[in-house]
């Protein structure tokens, strides 16, 4: 049944210069007669199916065909032989041809009938689609791994390929974008624009990078829109022009922006609202310490006068407790404006805390017992010396335990505790008062601030004192924290190094 390589050059068609052309194609390709056998193969195509020439000359062409495709390809070989046009195959359909080893091989075929001076031959040439197929799934990989949405277009807009992130991004599924608009992605109101911009973009091919698009709006297709950029990558292919699209997603981002912006925004406000309050706290603070003065020092002459009524002795006491009240307050203001604008300042020197202690709780002894409140006080016999500012030490004790007899009921106790650790001095002030009933119990530290409790029972006080003593701890590189706080008192703890620095 089979034939020479001589013989079969009789089917190819009668053009002066033909066989040699046949011959030296480096496409690989054969000659069908209408009994559907190879009547002629050149060298390319005995190279890439592993045959000699003489090999397939008179073989039945199924022999080049996969197994599973055998029927397939008769029904399609039929339509060739009675088609004058040519005729592709293969990409659609995985086409693969059978080796001479049994191995198979992915190709493409382009199929063209013809007449022979045998008669009508159909001319099969063989494209070998390994490395177009290896190319396809490295590019199909990097298309799935891309991070942006990938929504690549022809010329007419139709979506030929996406990958899963914009699946993810847009909510359809790969089958319901493939074939379609692209406007089904773009919002309505501006899907006619764009017609007019994509056509644009293909009469004028060029690529965008994404940083220099702008931000623009997308359409879900639950109808959301949502803002993305994107970049243009125009393409030129065997089947015509294609315009690759990455989008992304910048809703996270622009929220983020925003969300900054408006803390920067917030921020500067409250800057603005800090530096008024101390403008004002400073105004007010100098404009009433001289009445102040005056008031405390005329009361003091009055008192001191032989004939005042015990009436009027006892509304002077009440007027001169409340000048001092107020002198106090004004001199907390002022400490505050002067932290704000220079820092706090301490002058350290070696301090025996144990007698600076004793004699904060000697002066608060008049006001405690007045109050029917009992004051403890437990300190070490021997010195207990470290650097500090003795003036400011005394002022934050004297800021604990006045607090500490004014939110103690009568009959109730206060008990201070000096003692060494390894690196410290340690101070508490323990109440059996009423507590701060605020879970951030370290808020009594803000300027300002006042307890709920504070407030509801109108325990007079403006909210400075402890922010105070707390900025003066601290410029002595100490702490001071609430050790405990609830329905049965609260303790403060303060804790200075033994060594202090300059």
């Amino acid at each position: 049944m089979g034939g020479t390589a001589d013989e079969g050059t009789s089917y190819l068609p009668a053009l002066a210069g033909f066989r040699a052309v046949f011959e030296a194609s480096t496409e690989p390709t054969i000659v069908i007669d209408a009994d559907d056998k190879i009547r002629v193969a050149n060298a390319a195509a005995c190279d890439l199916l592993g045959y000699a020439a003489d090999d397939l000359l008179g073989r039945a062409f199924d022999i080049l065909v996969a197994a599973g495709q055998v029927a397939q390809v008769n029904e399609l070989r039929q339509a060739w032989a009675a088609s004058t046009a040519p005729a592709s195959l293969g990409s659609a359909m995985d086409l693969r041809a059978l080796r001479a080893d049994g191995t198979e091989v992915p190709v493409e075929v382009q199929v063209t009938a013809v007449t022979a001076t045998e008669g009508p031959v159909v001319m099969v040439a063989i494209r070998d689609m390994t490395v177009a197929q290896r190319d396809t799934r490295l590019f199909r990989g990097l298309l799935e791994a891309a991070p942006d949405a990938i929504v690549i277009v022809d010329d007419t807009g139709t979506i030929r390929l996406v990958n899963k992130a914009a699946e993810q991004c847009f909510g359809y599924a790969r089958s319901e974008l493939i074939g379609r608009a692209l406007e089904v992605l773009v919002p309505e109101r501006v899907a006619q624009h764009h017609q007019h911009l994509r056509a644009r973009r293909f009469a004028t091919p060029h690529a965008r990078p994404m940083e220099q698009s702008g931000t623009l709006s997308a359409r879900r297709k639950d109808g959301s829109e949502f803002p993305v950029e994107i970049s243009l990558a125009p393409v030129v292919t065997e089947q015509g022009a294609l315009m690759i699209a990455a989008v992304r997603d910048v809703t996270e981002r622009l929220a983020a922006i925003h969300a900054v912006r408006a803390a920067e925004e917030q921020q500067q406000v409250l800057i603005e609202i800090t530096r008024s309050k101390d403008q004002f706290l400073a105004t007010v603070s100098h404009e009433l310490r001289t009445p102040l003065a005056s008031i405390i020092g005329y009361c003091e002459l009055i008192t001191e006068m032989e004939d005042l009524s015990p009436e009027l002795e006892r509304f002077m006491s009440i007027v001169m407790r409340n000048a001092r009240r107020e002198a106090r307050l004004v001199d907390d203001l002022l400490t505050l404006v002067n932290i704000d604008e220079r820092g706090m300042t301490v002058r350290v020197t070696p301090v025996d805390l144990t007698l600076l202690v004793r004699a904060g709780v000697d002066a608060a002894r008049p006001g405690a017992a007045e109050a029917d409140i009992s004051l403890w006080l437990d300190h070490p016999t021997d010195a207990l010396t470290t650097v500090c500012d003795a003036d400011r030490i005394g002022q934050v004790l004297d800021i604990l335990l006045s607090n500490a007899l004014k939110f103690t009921p009568p009959g109730g106790q206060v008990r201070i505790l000096l003692e060494e650790t390894s690196a410290t001095a340690r101070i508490e002030v323990t109440d059996t008062g009423i507590g701060i009933s605020d879970p951030d119990a370290d808020r009594v530290f803000e300027r300002l601030y006042r307890s709920p409790n504070a407030v509801e029972r109108e325990i007079p006080g403006a909210g400075l004192g402890l922010s105070i003593a707390a900025a003066i701890v601290t410029a002595h590189q100490g702490t001071i924290r609430v050790l405990r706080t609830d329905d049965t008192g609260s303790t403060f703890e303060i804790q200075l190094p033994l060594r202090g620095e300059n």
